[in-house]
């Protein structure tokens, strides 16, 4: 089943100049999907458009079944949620706990089943003793932690992270990573969109589209893609850490498979 459908979408900043070319991708219920490419290839404006905060020149998309056009856009925005790169920019509570009741309120949950959800949706993502806090007084990793839970308190069917790891260290990272696939573990019909230049981030997810001056370069498994020796050169693709250490242990003439993972690496190593 489909999730979002995009369809020969074409949008410009300035004219004659697109960002997004003639692009068409279908995304499915469940699927991890990241978005990868340079600088000013059009990943951050291709999110904006699917929900809405851009209009395209040309195209369609559905999401969830629904086209979206100014009909549909409310009801589309109750099943899409998404957490930028700068997570002070998404803030409008006082407190932590203020900020996650907003989505809910938004959305006329009565204030009896609200408490319980806030003070779940906290736990969820770490931040329980830290509701009474102002946002703007924590940690990077921590905003985004708060950012998390406002979207997925919504209980969202499709949740677009555009670079939301990109200001965190190796560990906050490592958090919210971690964080994203206990979220679809407890919700395998969620739907993720991973807007990222983390190559390392993009390696976990089920499949990498590559866009290249606004336009989708190939839709493939992350091995398939990091396999691909042409397509990592003439794009300048970084390649992601096991990929490069099984190929210079097989380089050593020490026999590595596809299936090892970094732990079974570590043990052939040892014997």
């Amino acid at each position: 089943m489909k999730c979002v459908s995009i369809n020969h979408l074409t949008y410009s900043y300035v004219k004659d100049k697109p960002v997004v070319k003639d692009f068409s991708l279908e995304i499915n219920k469940g699927e991890y999907v990241s978005l990868v490419g340079h600088n000013g290839c059009g990943k951050s404006t291709l999110a904006r458009l699917l929900v809405g905060l851009l209009v395209p020149e040309s195209g369609s998309v559905e999401i969830c079944g629904l086209e979206l056009n100014n009909k549909t856009i409310n009801q589309i925005r109750q099943k899409v949620a998404i957490v930028f790169q700068n997570p002070d920019n998404q803030f409008i509570g006082a407190t932590v706990e203020d900020d996650i009741a907003f989505s809910l309120e938004n959305m006329n949950v009565p204030r009896e089943e609200m408490i319980p959800l806030v003070k779940e949706f906290a736990k969820k993502v770490g931040m329980s003793e830290f509701l009474t806090k102002e946002p703007g007084y924590l940690s990077g990793g921590q905003k985004q932690r708060v950012a998390i839970a406002d979207s997925l308190v919504r209980r969202p069917e499709l949740l677009i992270l555009d670079e939301a790891t990109s200001m965190l260290d190796p560990s906050g990272k490592r958090e919210i990573l971690s964080l994203v696939r206990k979220m679809r573990e407890e919700n395998p019909d969620l739907t993720v969109i991973s807007i990222t230049h983390d190559i390392e981030e993009a390696y976990l997810t089920d499949r990498i589209v590559l866009m290249h001056e606004g336009e989708m370069i190939l839709s493939c498994t992350p091995k398939e893609l990091f396999n691909n020796v042409d397509t990592i050169s003439k794009y300048n693709l970084e390649v992601p850490f096991e990929i490069e250490l099984k190929k210079r242990i097989a380089d050593l003439g020490i026999s590595i498979s596809e299936d090892d993972t970094l732990d079974s690496i570590g043990e052939k190593l040892c014997k």
